[in-house]
Parts: structure tokens; C-alpha cells; sequence
């Protein structure tokens, strides 16, 4: 039974270029950073009755808020110890990522994302956190960054799906994950 949940498990696919906050050529702040990651939604169940029921009652003038949450993922340290998981909803109809306050440093980052051809992947990639600033993954493939961005600039999938910016350093946290002290590169 074991060997068949490992073959239905999520290929994976390892981000090369590291994840950082935006580049807006400002000086960064004080203190922790925090990431935001668009895991991949949860299958969520479809109850055919209730959506014909919602459509039916309000003539397609509303958008209902239940949205599915978003799947949880991992962080973890330069020596691939679990810093933190992260639950990524409040409830199963919480479409809205977790913010999470973290020290400044780079991380390892295991999570659910969308490929280019919409199937799901466990995808792996480092994240730069940068004092006062936000570091966000797109992983669920509904970004796109501002046209007037460069390539360069642009962290991708295999594929060559964009998932973010691209972080200007690369670089490990070196704290251990009970120490709620900053780290260094």
C-alpha cells in the first residue's frame, strides 16, 4: 500500500533561481521580513446541487467567497532542518496565503505548486528574506510580473513558468530554528 502513495505523490521540480522581495531599489528596513507563498489550492469537493442552487438563486449577479485554501507548506534552514510549517489557510475556504514573519536570511521553501501544464508539483526553492521587506512565491500560477520587466530580473520553474523575483543574493540563514535571533549570510 505504501509503494502506491508514493507513485501518486507529486513529480518534482527544483527552482534554481532564488526568490527574493521585489526589487524597488530601496534600502531595506529593520528587523524581520516575511514571506508570502501562493501555495497550490486544495482539491476541493464540488457539490454539483449546491453550485446550481447558488447560480439559480442569484442570476450570476454575485461571486461567492469560498474560495479553496491553499496548501500547506515547509521552511527550513542551510542544514535542512524544518524551521517552521506553515498551515497556509484559517479554514478550507480561505483562498488568502499566510504571511509569515521570519528572520532575515535565506531559506529552503518545500511546497505544492502548478506546473505550465496546469498538473500539480512538490516544488523546492530557496527564498531571500530581507529585513522589513516581503519576499513572495507565486507558485499556483496566477501571476504574471509587470511587462516592463526584465528576464533577468525573474525566478521560474523548469518550465519557465515566473513565480517571482528573483532574489539579488543568494545565500543561507544560519540560525537554528529555536533561535529567534537574526541571521547572517
Amino acid at each position: 500500500m505504501v509503494w502506491l502513495a508514493g507513485c501518486a505523490s507529486a513529480p518534482r521540480v527544483v527552482v534554481i533561481e532564488p526568490v527574493g522581495p521585489e526589487p524597488t531599489g530601496a534600502s531595506p528596513g529593520l528587523g524581520d521580513g516575511s514571506l508570502v507563498v501562493y501555495s497550490a489550492r486544495m482539491p476541493e469537493y464540488v457539490d454539483v446541487n449546491v453550485m446550481e442552487w447558488r447560480e439559480n438563486n442569484d442570476f450570476g449577479k454575485n461571486e461567492f467567497l469560498g474560495q479553496a485554501a491553499r496548501t500547506d507548506y515547509t521552511i527550513y534552514t542551510e542544514a535542512d532542518e524544518v524551521f517552521q510549517h506553515v498551515r497556509n489557510a484559517r479554514d478550507s475556504s480561505d483562498g488568502t496565503p499566510t504571511p509569515v514573519m521570519l528572520p532575515a536570511g535565506s531559506y529552503k521553501v518545500e511546497a505544492e505548486g502548478i506546473n505550465c501544464d496546469g498538473s500539480r508539483v512538490a516544488v523546492t526553492l530557496q527564498v531571500l528574506v530581507k529585513p522589513g521587506q516581503t519576499t513572495i512565491a507565486h507558485l499556483d500560477g496566477n501571476w504574471n510580473a509587470p511587462g516592463e520587466a526584465p528576464g533577468t530580473e525573474l525566478a521560474k520553474l523548469p518550465c519557465g513558468r515566473v513565480i517571482g523575483w528573483r532574489a539579488s543574493e543568494p545565500g543561507f540563514a544560519v540560525h537554528q530554528a529555536s533561535s529567534p535571533a537574526s541571521a547572517s549570510n
